[in-house]
């Protein structure tokens, strides 16, 4: 094979690969990107053959995108969900205070901002754990795996504690 032949198309293949790569790294989200971070988690030690339990936790995003917390899933529960807690209704008649009676609804989307961060906290937001398949005793752990639109998905051991 000729020497000069043989070089150029190793140049030729070196040239491929950098258009390949450059074209790849085109289309990755770059600066425009969410990093996750989950700090302070922990869930309430449930009752004795209670049906359901919570998890709370700090959610920060330090990307510069903004991203959502879009589910959760953990093999100590048949259901997970995210949760927010709520007014529900008119207090009573005569009834002092701003509203009715507390209650929950699911959360199908928790927005986590660009540079911010979502506290999921008793009496606000939480993830709910439905269907528990083991009592949760303090001093044991949970494994939690939460899904974002844009991070993916994010497991985690979560300590049970005395909130």
């Amino acid at each position: 094979m000729n020497p000069a032949r043989h070089i150029t198309s190793r140049v030729g293949l070196l040239l491929a690969a950098l258009v390949v790569s450059s074209l790849a790294a085109g289309c990755s989200p770059g600066g425009d990107t969410a990093e996750i971070v989950v700090t302070d988690a922990w869930a309430r030690p449930s009752p004795a053959m209670a049906s359901a339990g919570a998890a709370y936790m700090t959610i920060r995003n330090n990307g510069t995108a903004t991203d959502a917390l879009v589910g959760a899933s953990s093999p100590a529960a048949t259901t997970v969900e995210v949760h927010e807690t709520v007014v529900m209704g008119s207090p009573a008649p005569g009834a002092s205070g701003d509203g009715g009676m507390m209650g929950m609804q699911p959360v199908k989307r928790l927005e986590i901002p660009a540079g911010g961060s979502v506290e999921l906290k008793p009496g606000s937001y939480h993830i709910m754990l439905i269907g528990l398949k083991q009592d949760l005793k303090a001093g044991e752990t949970i494994e939690i795996t939460l899904t974002f639109e844009k991070a993916g998905e994010f497991s985690l051991s979560v300590p049970v504690k005395e909130g």
